[in-house]
């Protein structure tokens, strides 16, 4: 009994010490080193989305590092986004039945591409996110805000962990 748990014991620690030691590095296997990331179109009817959310998504990767920003001349790919819509619905009723909480709530269409070969590297048209504010202690653009962080975050990890 103890020879079998033994064996066990002893493929169980190989495994562990195999399996940890795998490395990879994004942008390797898809030869990208660097991204143009123009304005995104706003084809919804609120004013403004595009800059805060280009911001948001722009900030987001510079943080990351993993890629370069370019312009689009010299970029290895180029991302496209196209705000589709925006919606702002109550979210939480007080026990008065009076508006606690409003849902900011958008979708887009997102596609990165080589610029060379303009093989597609990531495309998902029904992108979305949302967030939540309190109208007595915020302001509608501290939603817009959350949920522009929340939307450049899920893009950054929807496109790197892509490859």
């Amino acid at each position: 009994m103890s020879a079998v748990f033994f064996i066990l014991f002893s493929f169980s620690i190989l495994f562990v010490f195999s399996s940890c030691c795998t490395y990879s590095f994004t942008g390797v296997t898809t030869g990208i080193k660097s991204i143009a990331i123009p304005t995104f179109e706003n084809e919804s009817l609120k004013y403004g989305l595009e800059d805060t959310f280009t911001k948001a998504v722009t900030d987001a990767f510079i943080e990351d590092n993993r890629l370069k920003i370019e312009n689009e001349k010299i970029a290895d790919a180029i991302l496209h986004v196209t705000i589709k819509s925006f919606e702002r619905s109550p979210y939480s009723y007080d026990e008065s039945e009076n508006i606690k909480e409003y849902k900011i709530a958008i979708s887009a269409s997102v596609s990165l591409a080589k610029k060379e070969s303009e093989e597609e590297l990531f495309k998902s048209n029904n992108f979305s996110e949302w967030a939540t504010y309190y109208p007595l202690t915020e302001v509608e653009e501290d939603g817009i805000d959350r949920v522009a962080q929340k939307f450049s975050d899920k893009i950054l990890r929807n496109i790197l962990e892509s490859w």
